[in-house]
């Protein structure tokens, strides 16, 4: 077959029009064979004659006068010697990203394809993201840098508060008056609380400078009997805030679970409960094993029937620093810290957390942990 037959010009505007980027095609005479509408508008080529068997010289040529001094011209870069795909930054700012395509017929070179495609909007958002990371990963590490000295700093006070407390109070001190044991009791019980604010926030400070691993030591555990004892230690505090505590610990099979940072997820559950729910309401722990088609496990829920969590909410509230905007309004105490360390805690365990309930309706949070070994736990011994 002729070789002009291989290669038409009306063949090939047919075809160019189609093709979404700027196409150019270019024969082996260099002379050019078609191009399409969006390479003329790309590359400012509306006073550049561009019709069927122009030289290709011409085109370059006012390409090249776009670009800045020193850059490759199109004619140039059509050559073998120079990368098939290059990005091109014209002197308005636009960058082009161009791509050389030959085209061969049974073994002989009859024309290189050229497409070219404006990346300019999406080299900027590029620049964009890699400059909001960097930005918000020097946050990050100034946060956890500052949240870390604080705590370091608040630590020694509050030790040397709670010591004085204890020898204040009988039988190291003398006998105290219904006052006075009152008024230390309020001392001992909010350094209590800010203490525990303290280690939240260094933990939160060492998770994010460790890249979030967390040392684990799994065991054996008795879901019933850690929950059993996690409520009885809460009686008093409950009573004391005029609350009904219930609680339903079914027996079952031990669970293979890290106890630290169990309990300490647990312990954060039954804690919020109590803080937001006022007097005369009622908290609902219970735990269950279940035994379903796809995997055994336990099923441990904590309901309220205090302010709730606000819909819109329920999944923000487990990041690190977040509180629901009625919790803010009602000056409760808190850092955000409580429900992202039990996000870990049973991310660490394989397993999944959920909040129901709406602002205004009570909270109930499900934790579901599989009886069977953690995928990322290692071998540890047994604990009854």
């Amino acid at each position: 077959m002729p070789l002009n037959l291989r290669l038409t010009a009306q063949v090939a505007e047919a075809l160019l029009a189609a093709v979404p980027e700027g196409a150019l095609l270019v024969g082996a005479d260099e002379r050019i064979v078609a191009v399409n509408r969006r390479f003329v508008e790309l590359a400012r080529l509306q006073d550049v004659d561009t019709s069927s068997g122009a030289a290709v010289d011409a085109l370059a040529a006012a390409v090249a006068e776009q670009l800045p001094s020193g850059s490759t011209s199109l004619r140039q870069l059509n050559r073998r010697q120079f990368p098939r795909t290059a990005e091109v930054r014209f002197l308005d700012g636009r960058v082009v990203r161009t791509s050389r395509r030959p085209i061969d017929v049974a073994g002989e070179r009859v024309g290189v394809l050229w497409l070219a495609e404006d990346i300019t909007e999406r080299r900027r958002r590029e620049t964009d993201l890699r400059r909001h990371i960097r930005t918000l990963g020097e946050l990050a590490r100034e946060r956890s840098e500052f949240t870390a000295r604080a705590s370091h700093e608040l630590r020694t006070p509050l030790a040397t508060i709670l010591s004085f407390c204890d020898l204040l109070a009988p039988p190291s001190g003398e006998p105290l008056s219904a006052a006075q044991a009152t008024y230390l009791d309020t001392i001992r019980r909010n350094a209590q609380r800010m203490q525990e604010m303290v280690d939240g926030l260094l933990h939160a400070a060492t998770a994010t400078a460790s890249g979030g691993r967390q040392e684990t030591a799994y065991a054996r555990v008795d879901m019933a009997r850690l929950l059993g004892r996690l409520t009885g230690e809460l009686q008093p505090r409950a009573e004391t805030a005029g609350l009904f505590l219930v609680h339903d610990h079914e027996p079952g099979p031990p669970a293979y679970a890290d106890r630290g940072h169990l309990e300490n997820a647990l312990a954060a559950l039954l804690d919020n409960a109590v803080k937001f729910t006022p007097a005369g309401g009622t908290v609902t722990v219970s735990a269950h094993p279940y035994d379903e088609p796809d995997g055994a496990g336990w099923e441990i829920s904590v309901a309220d029937t205090g302010i709730g969590i606000p819909k819109e909410f329920q999944e923000e509230v487990f990041t690190e620093f977040v509180r629901a905007p009625n919790a803010r309004r009602g000056a409760y105490p808190g850092t955000g810290l409580g429900l992202s360390a039990v996000r870990d805690a049973v991310r660490l365990h394989d397993g999944h957390v959920a909040v129901h309930g709406g602002e205004g309706e009570g909270t109930v949070v499900v934790v579901r942990l599989p009886m069977g070994r953690p995928a990322v736990a290692a071998p540890a011994a047994g604990r009854g």
